[in-house]
């Protein structure tokens, strides 16, 4: 049975190809290109996978996506580390995908907001800090004198803070008897005298990052609060000067610095860091292209500029850093940026080192030209010479057996093994790769989430209910909700109010979600709008295996979802259909729909569509389904 879906697959791919690919470019797996033997590590004598694995310290702690905070060990995609200069800290239960830090503990920009080092709730979409607190600066103010602040409800647009009270500054004044005591009396015909009013309508306090502080004694530069001593002073990156007697210099390396105005780069410089870049040159015919500073006649003359800019990099002939230069392509030849004479045979480059094809003996790899090389010889993937009748390369490990294929930096034999991220395991039946492990795909104790393999036993009956969240697995004994987008996927510790909109976990008190956009505001209404992507790797069997589609978008409307390029699925038949035509998917409530990328292959039936978070081609995808499917 499974020899005869696979030749059937086969079959329908060769047919149906076009179907599938249309006009897509399709991507490598991620990581195709990257070097498994980098992700090898030696600690004390113990061979590791830093995929699987990380050292922290002085242990080597072992888990799939670990990561350091300091000497302790964290998983990025469910947890957050915060550092100060001398500490580092572990927030749990929040994706850094998604926290900022408040000192040394994280929270969730989008429902919380930092002040003074404090993790507070946001009352509104706008709430700004008083002191520690939240507030709602379109229906409250924050009254705080020296460092007292006091939150009050804001009855009118015209009210005003005068210490702790507040008052109307059309019809009131505010009289200040001392610095302590103040008191609201009626406004006069006259309006309010120099002890009122006006001062008392002033705003003493600012936000400096999550931090704030008061504007009268203090400055924000950069991220920092620093004592104002006088009111001639200005930041000067995360210092102060004072720009009577000083400037603001900004050297070509590092921050800048505060010098004496007799200084020599008082009189080039200035508080703005870069100065304005000069215009380019007016061309005219025939000199129409830029190049640098220069114009030029395209039909004559090129243009030399440097590809991939290295710091302190010079030319053979000893030029460095050298700006774009007009050359003559008849007798000079342009290599990343290096002109050279252009010799005989010598037209082509290998880096910034022109060489010629015919010439014996040189071979460019990964613009590096070797000499002295062999006939024969080629560039391995880690670009590195060898010669294929003498050995074969695995990244930069040679072995001295010719016409094997590589498994990271080791041979392996295809038909007896299966390779999975560099690392062999003997070849079974239903065997298929989960990151850098092997599993039994049939087998329901195991279970793939985006390359991390998780096994089940644990779970005891539940281990049936659990599911993936991207590279996470949700706990069914766990009060968690995942939500998940194109881009991400994130497990939150389930809240009442709370809702799903895209990736983001968001609080409907403040928020309303509609297609996968936030917008402020709560709406009244029978129930909250959420909307996430699905997992197919989430379906159980028999709701994958029956009829499916998968196909391509093309267009999202504001109803509907077409696809094209689709083939109608059927698990349990073993069956391959293509859908003539597109199909158009009715979506009649858009704002539960999560936004979808137009070009991108998806799973869908009637009701739902779903995202393959495991695979990252149509290829991998349709391969799992059918194997899942005919066992």
């Amino acid at each position: 049975m499974h020899q005869k879906l696979s030749n059937m697959l086969l079959s329908w791919m060769i047919t149906f190809g076009w179907l599938i690919y249309g006009s897509i470019t399709v991507e490598p797996a991620l990581g195709a290109n990257k070097n498994p033997n980098c992700d090898r590590k030696l600690f004390h004598g113990t061979m590791y996978d830093s995929r699987e694995a990380v050292v922290c310290g002085t242990r080597l702690h072992v888990g799939a996506g670990l990561s350091c905070c300091g000497d302790q060990p964290f998983n990025p995609a469910t947890a957050t580390c915060c550092k100060t200069e001398h500490e580092a800290n572990v927030t749990q239960d929040l994706s850094e995908k998604v926290s900022t830090c408040c000192g040394l503990t994280a929270f969730n920009a989008l429902n919380e907001i930092c002040c003074d080092s404090t993790v507070a709730v946001k009352n509104a979409t706008t709430a700004e800090c008083c002191g520690k607190a939240a507030y709602d600066k379109d229906k409250q103010l924050c009254c705080r004198p020296d460092s007292d602040p006091v939150i009050l409800e804001k009855t009118s647009p015209h009210h005003r803070c005068c210490r702790h009270k507040l008052y109307d500054f059309t019809t009131q004044c505010c009289h200040w008897k001392n610095d302590t005591h103040v008191e609201v009396k009626p406004k006069p015909p006259k309006g309010c005298d120099g002890n009122s009013g006006a001062t008392a309508v002033k705003t003493t306090h600012g936000t400096c990052g999550q931090k704030t502080y008061n504007t009268h004694t203090e400055m924000c530069c950069g991220s920092l609060v620093i004592p104002k001593m006088s009111a001639k002073e200005r930041c000067c990156g995360e210092g102060a000067y004072n720009y009577a007697t000083e400037c603001c210099c900004w050297p070509d390396h590092g921050p800048p610095e505060r010098k004496p105005k007799t200084s020599p780069c008082c009189a080039v410089t200035s508080v703005v860091p870069h100065l304005t870049p000069e215009p380019p040159p007016s061309c005219s015919e025939p000199n129409t292209h830029v190049c640098g500073s220069s114009c030029y006649n395209p039909n004559e003359r090129r243009c030399c500029e440097r590809k991939e800019t290295k710091p302190h990099w010079c030319c053979a002939s000893g030029q460095c850093d050298a700006a774009p230069t007009v050359y003559n392509p008849h007798t000079h030849v342009c290599c990343d940026g290096c002109i050279s004479e252009l010799k005989p045979g010598m037209d082509q480059c290998c880096g910034d080192t022109p060489y010629g094809s015919a010439q014996r003996g040189l071979l460019c790899c990964h613009n590096v030209l070797y000499k002295d090389r062999e006939d024969g010889e080629e560039c391995s993937d880690a670009g590195i010479p060898y010669n294929p009748a003498k050995g074969t390369m695995c990244y930069s490990q040679f072995h001295a057996s010719p016409g094997q294929h590589c498994c990271g930096a080791e041979v392996y034999r295809p038909l007896e093994e299966i390779c999975c991220g560099g690392h062999r395991y003997p070849k079974r039946e239903n065997l298929q790769c989960c990151g850098v492990k092997a599993y039994n795909i049939t087998d329901p104790n195991m279970k793939c989430c985006k390359g991390t393999l998780y096994d089940l036993t644990h779970l005891g009956n539940h281990g049936h209910d659990a599911k993936c969240c991207g590279s996470v697995l949700q706990n069914p004994q766990k009060q968690e909700v995942c939500c998940s987008s194109k881009d991400e996927a994130v497990l939150y510790p389930k809240k009442t109010g709370f809702g799903c909109c895209g990736h983001l976990y968001f609080n409907s008190f403040l928020w309303s979600c509609c297609a996968g956009v936030l917008r402020p505001g709560h709406k009244q209404q029978s129930g909250m709008n959420e909307c996430r992507l699905l997992s197919v790797n989430n379906l159980k069997d028999t709701e994958l295996c029956r009829e499916i589609y998968i196909g391509t978008v093309e267009s999202v409307s504001l109803n509907s979802i077409l696809f094209r390029n689709v083939l109608k699925l059927d698990g349990r038949n073993g069956t391959v259909q293509p859908v003539p035509f597109h199909h158009i998917l009715m979506t009649p409530n858009r704002c539960t729909t999560t936004k979808l990328i137009v070009g991108k292959f998806y799973f869908f039936h009637d009701v739902n569509v779903f995202a393959d978070f495991n695979h990252d081609t149509v290829i991998q995808s349709l391969h799992f389904f059918f194997s899942k499917c005919s066992l």
